[in-house]
């Protein structure tokens, strides 16, 4: 099963779009978990809002149950309505959205968050990164079960091993020895592991299935700046059909397993020199935006949905699993404090818990425009 048929180009607007639709999806998904998780524990939430204040138009329900429209801020007062009511809003500037549970920071507000059991506010705060990753792992098995993947050879250095067997560019690998390579990292740690030992490589060409077998050089014997095979390679990408669904299934785990791997591993990667600096910059929606572009252009010239599904899952799980970092204002701060009263046996002060997610916030915004700038003047992608 293959997706394909996609626009000749979508143009900048165009592009615009895709990028404020997937952004704006994955917030979505995000604070309809924290929405729900309160809604299970009985956490009342006093809005749910897609984008940025100020407010457009808004939705509540009325005493009689029933719905009622209300635009910028003139949301009728809960007495109006019959007691306290979730607003659900749209706003004017869309790049992201907010759910904002009743009693956040005060422990004293009836039904709210600060309010709740340790165990409701530990599930609450981790729901959102919980459902992007289960939003991620069905976006991946949606994306190998429309194709299947292989890692592709993007450069074969002349008179190395890799040239002299005969591994050409755009070839695709697909095992090396017994080993199923489905990333880079597959390749590259069988290698290292073989280095000066024939490997029976498994080749898709044009099509066809090949094997070549392939000697690489010990670390004596490669030259600088390059590698035992001699060869650069492009991340997996789509060859054929698409798997079964259990195949699907089984590589999507794989997938999220691959993502959190690396972003575990990359300070020791970082320390080690195995990744330049540069390279594992942070990015900010501008250099999302631009990543956008490019995952948009390659699907465009492979004719076919897939890098760009792959990229909404990747995006997904980087959304979940950066706000379990233990940051302050980020769920994984607010969770830190929660776990830290479980072992003190009592709450930290409220207003100090406030404070420093409030520094944190102004902290982590005064980030976010330094990481704009950045992406602005020296963009991820140069062009």
């Amino acid at each position: 099963m293959e997706i394909t048929m996609l626009p000749a180009t979508f143009g900048f607007v165009g592009n615009l779009v895709i990028f404020l639709v997937i952004l704006n999806a994955l917030v979505f998904v995000h604070e309809l978990g924290h929405f729900l998780a309160a809604r299970l524990f009985k956490v009342h939430v006093e809005e749910f809002a897609i984008g940025f204040p100020p407010r457009l138009v808004g939705f509540v329900r009325n005493k009689d149950n029933r719905w009622r429209v209300f635009f910028g801020n003139n949301a009728p007062k809960s007495e109006e309505l019959g007691g306290p009511r979730t607003l659900y809003s749209i706003n004017a500037l869309p790049i992201g959205g907010f759910v904002r549970p009743r009693g956040e920071d005060d422990p004293t507000a009836t039904d709210g968050l600060a309010s709740a059991s340790k165990t409701a506010r530990i599930v609450i705060l981790a729901a959102g990164s919980t459902f992007n990753l289960v939003f991620a792992f069905l976006v991946f098995v949606l994306a190998f079960r429309v194709n299947s993947t292989a890692v592709a050879v993007a450069t074969v250095v002349a008179d190395t091993p890799a040239a002299r067997a005969g591994l050409q560019v755009g070839d695709f690998i697909v095992k090396a020895g017994e080993t199923q390579v489905n990333y880079t990292s597959d390749l590259q740690e069988h290698v290292r592991a073989h280095l000066g030992e024939p490997i029976l490589f498994t080749i898709i060409r044009d099509g066809q299935e090949l094997q070549l077998t392939i000697t690489p050089r010990t670390l004596s014997e490669t030259p600088e700046g390059q590698g035992p095979l001699g060869i650069a390679l492009n991340r997996e990408l789509p060859i054929g059909p698409g798997y079964s669904w259990p195949e699907a299934i089984g590589r999507a785990g794989a997938e999220i397993y691959y993502q959190f791997r690396q972003v575990v591993m990359l300070p020791a990667r970082l320390i080690q020199g195995q990744i330049p600096a540069e390279v594992a910059r942070p990015v900010g929606p501008v250099g999302i935006f631009q990543v956008t572009e490019a995952v948009v252009g390659i699907s465009q010239e492979l004719n076919t949905w897939f890098p760009l599904v792959q990229f909404i899952g990747l995006i997904s799980v980087a959304l979940g699993l950066t706000n379990l970092l233990p940051l302050p204002a980020l769920d994984g701060g607010r969770i830190i404090f929660v776990l830290i009263e479980a072992i003190r046996g009592k709450r930290v002060d409220p207003a100090r818990e406030g404070l420093v997610h409030l520094i944190g916030m102004v902290m982590l915004l005064t980030f976010m425009v330094i990481i704009t700038y950045q992406d602005i003047v020296n963009p991820i992608l140069p062009r």
